[in-house]
């Protein structure tokens, strides 16, 4: 999913040497060696016995990498990312509270212009709030945190390159300038609004590569400038990162509608959840929260004894097909990422976390027996 290679060679060349060599067309095609339409990538694909899913994501914080992972991925992506090790979010503003890591400026009134020449598109209303927005960050930030300043859009990419000139902490380019390179936090000026052409508007919403790339070039935070009531009468990508992401200044919750991804069955892990809060509840805990969130990460349950917080992860067990040994390396691994992260809040008391967890499935159904000696 990610974007496609650029050829150096355009479809008339690519004919003449193919003629050259005594090729033809449908050879190149059967072989997927046609470079204007295919990569390297596809030509190994169509003679490899199969693709590898390269699964384990360690970049971006786990909100930011459900956006992409369900729709793009099929929930696949095990995201593995240590928010401990990452750049806090930080309000442009400076105001207190919850920082969303899917932050969202809106631009309601702007208005989207052919570049020079007629080439491409930008949106002045949005780099100048893109300046704006980006000048506050440096000020906030971290001295050595880094900030990304993507675009779809060449025009609008060349508007705001020379912004920032000398300051090495700014990257500008565009989808494809980017794709490779991460960023603390990434800015995203999409620049189609009311006034774009119908045909602009169509083919920039629909390349989910290009979403796909733009989205997870950031590690610790995203913040989209444009009009959010735009993009949220679009459809796929755009229209799901508007949806998630929390209007900067509106005051909404920083961590609501999470996608945890899919589950193993249905009603299968919230009937175990069920069980061992019952079981919990006859040791007089109940201080407790289910479908808890922990740094972007969602666990089965949290709870407090004695001030500290307990997360703990259902195994329901490994998927078909799925190496058991893989999977339990990942299931802890999650557990790792949980150690010292603030949880609790809305059930379990506010603390951080103390120890996580790893709870088999066969172990909830088997009852208290084998439970008492876990949680005594």
């Amino acid at each position: 999913m990610q974007l496609g290679h650029i050829p150096g060679i355009s479809p008339e060349q690519e004919r003449q040497a193919r003629i050259r060599a005594g090729l033809t067309a449908a050879q190149l095609e059967d072989h997927r060696l046609a470079h204007h339409v295919y990569a390297a990538y596809h030509t190994a694909a169509q003679h490899g016995e199969a693709a590898l899913l390269l699964d384990e994501h360690y970049r971006c914080h786990p909100q930011i990498a459900d956006v992409v992972n369900g729709y793009c991925y099929a929930g696949q992506l095990q995201v593995l990312t240590d928010v401990r090790r990452q750049v806090p979010p930080v309000d442009p503003a400076g105001s207190s509270g919850a920082v969303p890591v899917l932050g969202w400026v809106d631009v309601p009134f702007g208005e989207s212009a052919a570049g020079s020449g007629g080439r491409s598109w930008r949106n002045r209303a949005e780099a100048d709030r893109v300046r704006q927005l980006v000048d506050e960050l440096l000020e906030r930030l971290p001295e050595d945190a880094t900030v990304g300043v993507v675009a779809p859009f060449r025009a609008q990419k060349e508007a705001l390159s020379r912004a920032w000139a000398g300051e090495t902490r700014v990257r500008v380019g565009t989808v494809h300038a980017f794709q490779g390179g991460q960023r603390d936090v990434m800015v995203l000026s999409p620049v189609a609004t009311d006034n774009t052409p119908p045909k602009t508007t169509h083919w920039v919403a629909s390349q989910v590569n290009l979403w796909n790339v733009a989205v997870t070039r950031a590690r610790s935070q995203l913040i989209t400038v444009g009009s959010r009531g735009f993009w949220q009468g679009q459809a796929g990508l755009p229209a799901l990162l508007a949806a998630r992401s929390t209007v900067l200044g509106a005051g909404a919750p920083a961590d609501e509608d999470i996608d945890a991804g899919p589950t193993p069955g249905p009603g299968i892990r919230e009937e175990l959840a069920d069980q061992l809060q019952e079981f919990l509840g006859t040791l007089g805990i109940s201080d407790l929260e289910r479908a808890a969130v922990v740094g972007g990460h969602t666990v089965d349950l949290v709870f407090t004894v004695n001030g500290e917080n307990t997360a703990v992860i259902i195994d329901t067990g490994p998927a078909p097909g799925q190496d058991p040994a893989r999977h339990l390396r990942l299931t802890h691994a999650r557990g790792d990422l949980l150690i010292g992260l603030p949880s609790g809040g809305r059930g379990a008391k506010p603390a951080p976390v103390a120890r996580a967890v790893r709870l088999p499935a066969w172990r909830v159904a088997a009852g208290p027996a084998l439970l008492d000696r876990l949680f005594a």
